[in-house]
């Protein structure tokens, strides 16, 4: 089992639909795959077409709620990969764990449960911030993905999160970074190419080969599910599976 975490601590850089899109790939391919949505906004749950104000529980539960079991808090989706929703209450629990024992790995003790299932990969979805929950996931992790918009202003938080997963090291030593993932990419502007361009030049290899186009199609996933379902042809889809398959590559080197 593969714990890859999705996370940057700026909104609006394709991490929700980065976080979904690949474990729709992987799903499609074959994989177990479980997605969990540690993201107040709830984005991630509701872009598998699930109210969140209609769950019974959720991954507040697994900071709060010690005596459920996180079993109980696995939904099924209509697409095959499985999902731990969030909810709006999920935003309270910055301060709830403040003064938690052990804060920074409540996740971590929750996901040692996952070793009774037999789920090939667990992609999280983190807020876009800096706090305890982003904190939390990646002490969890295996591995981070950090989607980056090809926007000057998104550069300016990749240092920033690159430096916490340095931190989380501390506890979690096993945390490798993955790569960063370039979206929303526009070759017909030189915005997307700066980046690009200053990305790789400063992190070389860790950038992944394959980039996400800046697709309309993409902001209909709130309302449609996992592009890949309704558009399999799409570029976009075939980007997804791209990137799928190179996770999966540098997974296994």
């Amino acid at each position: 089992m593969i714990k890859i975490a999705f996370g940057l601590q700026k909104g609006g850089v394709g991490k929700t639909t980065t976080t979904l899109s690949t474990g729709a790939s992987l799903s499609r391919m074959g994989y177990k795959v479980l997605l969990v949505d540690c993201d107040p906004q709830a984005n991630l749950t509701t872009s598998c077409l699930i109210d969140i104000f209609s769950n019974k529980h959720s991954s507040y539960d697994l900071f709060t709620n010690k005596k459920m079991k996180l079993t109980e808090t696995i939904m099924k989706t209509e697409w095959g990969f499985d999902l731990i929703p969030s909810s709006i209450a999920l935003a309270s629990a910055e301060v709830e764990l403040v003064a938690a024992f052990q804060r920074e790995q409540i996740l971590a003790e929750r996901f040692k449960e996952l070793a009774t299932l037999d789920y090939d990969f667990v992609l999280t979805d983190s807020p876009p911030s800096l706090g305890l929950l982003t904190i939390n996931v990646l002490a969890a992790s295996d591995m981070v993905v950090m989607p980056v918009q090809c926007q000057l202003l998104s550069i300016m938080g990749l240092q920033a999160f690159i430096d916490v997963v340095e931190l989380v090291r501390k506890i979690n030593p096993g945390l490798t970074i993955s790569g960063v993932l370039l979206t929303m990419y526009d070759s017909r502007t030189g915005v997307s190419k700066e980046v690009e361009q200053n990305v790789r030049g400063i992190l070389g290899d860790l950038v992944y080969d394959i980039k996400i186009g800046d697709f309309t199609a993409l902001s209909l996933i709130p309302k449609r599910g996992p592009i890949q379902y309704w558009e399999p042809k799409h570029q976009a889809s075939l980007q997804y599976n791209a990137f799928a398959e190179e996770l999966l590559k540098r997974i296994r080197s």
